[in-house]
């Protein structure tokens, strides 16, 4: 083995929020390891020098939502004996190198897992009883377990009980490996989360005092027996509300009270609002926030920070608090993970320098793509669109870090990377690059083959990543440190790693091994029409159970009694009711999202088209939007005008006029005999026009059978 060299490299790993594209992140940490391991094994074999021989090592990872949860089971995954893995489906070879990470992220979560005996997110147990206390992970340890006979609420649309399923089975370690040797000894864990109790400050002016009261919470944890590289931190080693755990224990059940705790506070972080379930976590009073770090130059250094609790709050044991998504508030926590890597806690930013940077935060986010602002107009001025448009933008504006501005503007930074989902065929960049994408993030609960896809594809861009754009110049001390007889050139980064063509790089994280083998682009996955029939008989089923339960708990009087009656069995199913309705958005919703990122089978457009398919694809994917039955040329471009300004009126026009002699086809276009106040044409698919008899009471002007329609002249 060659002696290693003194050149280090600290990274921090942040994981954003991203539901099911959770996939993607868990892909990309996976790759990661598996570079990182065959670096190391292939520097153990070497004697003559001809391997780069300085350190990079993971000294933090900090998560929100998913990204807390990909951190949480790939920490536990470092120590995991199991083997890497591989299976080949439709001749493509899927790989995983961490089995806890691609058990968590691909196997398990699934809405419908095509087997009653197997628990998805649509099974009913949640509501038929509750776990016992050993089993439950609703609750941190300390948080007080609910009586026998105290009602069992429907806490989320979705089983959460899969999440509980799956974070037990993470926190389940057979047979410990030895620590690697790129992780740090104390692997610092922060995951986001979003206190719903809030937690009181006050300010002291001349005059009088000044109260708020923060929301956005975190937990910190310190990992040992992950790794054998000795780091500190003044910022996070300085902090007095952490958790340390010992991996090597984690077989213990003497210690699974600890081990059930962290995983809780992941599934806290991870608990959207409605669809997934929240979680109560525990936190000791006054200690566990008296004394706190918190990531911010001015106060960073601070060790006499305290809340002021009201008394009779100080007096709970324990106190506790019901926790939301951690990406509510904070859904890219990069800042934890850059405060951890500075060498003062009170500097004004790490070593950035792009000849000198021995640190830097690596922010894995699975949906980096650009926010559009809203149309003008938009929201209107009526109460409801106002309600409506208020939460987003409270989310958004939590979410904007002023502070990361300057840095972001600084040609020479050298301390912040990227990595996000990029799915090129041809030479061209697809327009949808991970499969997880439609439904606001939901779409990889459909099926495991669009989570394959994403996992596989972390794994590709991480790859490339480390070929490209995770280099140094050739001037930075861990270049020039390397031995003389080391052959540069196959360590030169591919031309991506710098803006300056005559520019020379050298990658950090060299490839040997099996990840030197290029990563294969999965192919992109589709789903048949008979598995989205069978997701909806699910769906329905578990409305049957959940909808009258949900009216029991929170509605009384007599809109109680009459929402009761119209969700009684025999009443329920009859059409133009509540479940109809509510499966019919359901299904139109999933439908047009599919159809939008061709990840349906039976919806191949006809070759003369006229536009780019995926342009078509949007045409046909508004015609499907369950908010309208039918849609004008204007309403259409401005609804697709954030995925393609190629889009105009007449493009538009040329796709419907085209689809409408697609006859037999699941997209073919329809075009009503009305127009709109305006005068515009009103197009729908045949499959959603209006029956005979409702068309003949719309053109006789029955305003009961009136479609909803795009306001005329958008």
């Amino acid at each position: 083995m060659h002696e290693l060299s003194k050149q280090e490299f600290q990274i921090g790993l942040t994981m954003s929020g991203a539901i099911s594209a959770g996939a993607y992140t868990a892909g990309v940490v996976d790759f990661l390891i598996e570079a990182l391991e065959a670096w190391e094994k292939a520097r153990e074999a070497n004697t003559d020098g001809t391997v780069p021989n300085h350190r990079v090592g993971i000294k933090v990872m900090s998560g929100a939502s998913a990204g807390a949860i990909t951190a949480a089971i790939g920490a536990i995954a470092l120590v995991d004996e199991a083997k890497a893995g591989s299976f080949t489906h439709d001749g493509f070879v899927y790989r995983y190198t961490l089995p806890k990470l691609y058990e968590a992220w691909v196997v398990k979560p699934t809405l419908d897992a095509g087997d009653p005996k197997i628990q998805d997110f649509l099974s009913l147990d949640d509501i038929e009883a509750r776990p016992p206390e050993t089993e439950d992970f609703s609750r941190t340890s300390r948080t007080p377990y609910p009586a026998k006979n105290d009602p069992l609420p429907v806490v989320s649309l979705l089983n959460s009980r899969l999440l509980d399923d799956i974070a037990a089975g993470a926190i389940s370690v057979g047979e410990v490996r030895g620590p690697r040797p790129y992780v740090s000894a104390t692997l610092h864990v922060y995951l986001t989360l979003s206190n719903l109790r809030g937690v009181p400050w006050s300010l002291r002016f001349d005059g009088g005092d000044y109260h708020m009261i923060s929301h956005g919470d975190r937990a910190h944890f310190v990992l040992q027996g992950a790794g054998a590289w000795a780091t500190s931190s003044d910022f996070a080693d300085n902090d007095t509300s952490r958790a340390e755990l010992d991996l090597a224990t984690i077989p213990d059940p003497a210690n699974r009270n600890g081990w059930k705790d962290y995983a809780v506070c992941a599934l806290g972080s991870s608990a959207f609002p409605v669809g997934l379930a929240p979680r109560l976590i525990d936190a000791p009073l006054p200690q566990d926030y008296a004394g706190r770090r918190y990531p911010n130059s001015d106060i960073a250094g601070l060790n006499n920070l305290a809340p002021q609790w009201p008394p009779a709050v100080v007096k709970e044991t324990p106190f506790w608090f019901t926790c939301a998504d951690g990406g509510i508030i904070d859904n890219d926590p990069f800042e934890y993970a850059r405060f951890t890597l500075k060498k003062k806690a009170t500097d004004q930013r790490i070593l950035f320098d792009l000849h000198k940077a021995d640190r830097a935060v690596v922010m894995i986010s699975p949906f980096p793509e650009p926010k559009p602002i809203r149309n003008e107009g938009e929201p209107a001025m009526d109460i409801v669109s106002l309600f409506r448009s208020l939460m987003p933008s409270l989310i958004d504006q939590a979410r904007f870090k002023p502070s990361e501005l300057a840095l972001a503007v600084d040609p020479d930074h050298g301390s912040r990377y990227l990595i996000g989902p990029r799915r090129v065929v041809d030479g061209k960049p697809q327009r949808y690059g991970i499969a997880s994408g439609l439904l606001g993030g939901f779409g990889g609960f459909v099926a495991r083959a669009f989570r394959d896809h994403d996992y596989q594809l972390g794994r590709r861009n991480c790859q490339k990543f480390l070929m490209t754009a995770f280099a140094v110049p050739a001037d930075h001390p861990i270049v020039t440190s390397w031995p003389q007889q080391l052959d540069k050139t196959p360590l030169e980064a591919l031309p991506e790693a710098s803006d300056r063509a005559d520019a020379i790089s050298y990658c950090l994280v060299p490839l040997y091994g099996s990840a030197k083998e290029t990563v294969a682009l999965p192919p992109w996955p589709q789903i048949a029409q008979a598995d989205l029939d069978r997701l909806m008989e699910r769906i329905g089923a578990r409305f049957d159970r959940i909808a009258p339960l949900l009216v029991q708990q929170n509605v009384r009087g007599v809109l109680g009694l009459l929402l009761g009656f119209v969700l009684l069995p025999g009443v329920r199913n009859l059409p133009g009711l509540i479940k109809d309705k509510a499966l019919s958005f359901t299904r139109l919703a999933i439908l047009s999202d599919l159809v939008r990122r061709d990840q349906i089978r039976g919806w191949e457009l006809p070759g003369d088209i006229g536009v780019d398919p995926d342009d078509a694809r949007l045409v046909i994917g508004e015609l499907l939007d369950p908010a309208y039955d039918e849609r004008n040329v204007e309403g259409i471009r401005k609804a697709a005008a954030p995925m393609s300004q190629m889009l105009d009126a007449a493009a538009i026009e040329r796709v419907l006029d085209r689809l409408k002699t697609a006859r037999g086809k699941p997209y073919q276009v329809w075009e009503a005999p009305w127009r709109d106040k305006d005068g515009g044409r009103l197009y729908t698919l045949v499959s959603r026009r209006p029956d005979i008899v409702s068309r003949a009471l719309i053109q006789l002007g029955v305003g009961f059978f009136k479609p909803t329609v795009d306001a005329p002249g958008i």
